[in-house]
């Protein structure tokens, strides 16, 4: 390990000691720079790390309460308005249920000295079913990487929509997802929608970081992985993020980070763990069909 690697690791474990995703960072940057032999493959790896955008709990939380006064101020002290999750409309539990979490220990912050952040018990709902009363809607995520979650969402919901102030609030964007919500603006005109985020991401490609050499060598590690034009090399749909969150690494961020197989654990020892789970109709199927495979 070279000098400057033992100082980011000193530097990093120093700022962040009691974030999960860096106890014995040592040890587990050991494991996935050994993924690789060659110098030149080390040094892509080492400048990935080296750029990783990593948002701490007390970060997020820090950037949650300054939206939320914001938000707050402008909108009646939210007597009329609900803040919701941006759960994917399959209804599965996503980064922005970790979103609204903080907002929610935000509040009890708040109230433990005396005040009070968010008016009302349900001033935190679940499901846009439940905001009836509710004359705007905040819908809080950590991360837009493609907007296809929103489009999603916008297209599913919109009836319910119609009438209300829509705002969506996200950690981080790209410009990719910038431009669909440009696009969704356009479409859905009978609806107030606003997009609010606290920092706009750029692509690896976009930052420079590695030569035209190095960027193609690293694709080619990745395909070496996932196999060829598959939708996660360089992250989902070559996002080409470097950015990690407390609570998760997004599928956005490039996979090295984050890849794992369950067939061959050894294939690539990964530096952070994804947070997911099998997808339950899909391992249901599996289960069945491998009951049905004759023995022998």
């Amino acid at each position: 390990m070279d000098g400057k690697m033992v100082e980011y690791l000193q530097k990093v474990k120093a700022d962040y000691d009691d974030e999960l995703y860096f106890k014995d960072i040592d040890s587990k940057y050991r494991e996935w720079i050994q993924n690789v032999t060659s110098g030149t493959d080390k040094k892509i790896l080492n400048e990935l790390f080296y750029n990783l955008r990593f948002f701490s709990k007390k970060e997020i939380k820090s950037l949650l309460k300054e939206k939320m006064i914001v938000f707050k101020k402008d909108n009646n002290n939210f007597n009329t308005t609900a803040l919701l999750p941006l759960t994917p409309i399959d209804g599965r539990y996503s980064g922005s249920n970790e979103m609204i979490s903080l907002v929610k220990e935000l509040d009890m912050e708040e109230q433990v000295k005396g005040t009070r952040l968010l008016p009302y018990r349900d001033s935190i709902i679940n499901d846009i079913k439940y905001a009836d009363d509710s004359n705007t809607l905040i819908f809080i995520d950590d991360i837009s990487g493609t907007g296809g979650t929103v489009r999603k969402f916008v297209n599913y919901h919109h009836k319910k929509m119609q009438g209300k102030k829509i705002v969506f609030l996200f950690l981080a964007v790209t410009e990719q997802a910038i431009d669909e919500f440009n696009s969704l603006s356009k479409c859905y005109t009978e609806i107030e929608i606003e997009f609010v985020y606290c920092f706009e991401l750029k692509k690896l490609s976009a930052i420079e970081i590695l030569s035209k050499e190095e960027f193609d060598q690293l694709y080619s590690m990745e395909e070496g992985l996932w196999g060829e034009n598959n939708r996660n090399i360089l992250g989902y749909e070559q996002s080409e993020l470097l950015v990690l969150f407390s609570h998760n690494i997004p599928n956005n961020t490039v996979s090295s980070f984050w890849y794992y197989s369950d067939k061959d654990p050894d294939k690539w020892k990964r530096l952070f763990v994804r947070i997911t789970a099998p997808n339950r109709r899909k391992q249901n199927y599996s289960n069945k069909k491998r009951k049905q495979m004759p023995n022998g």
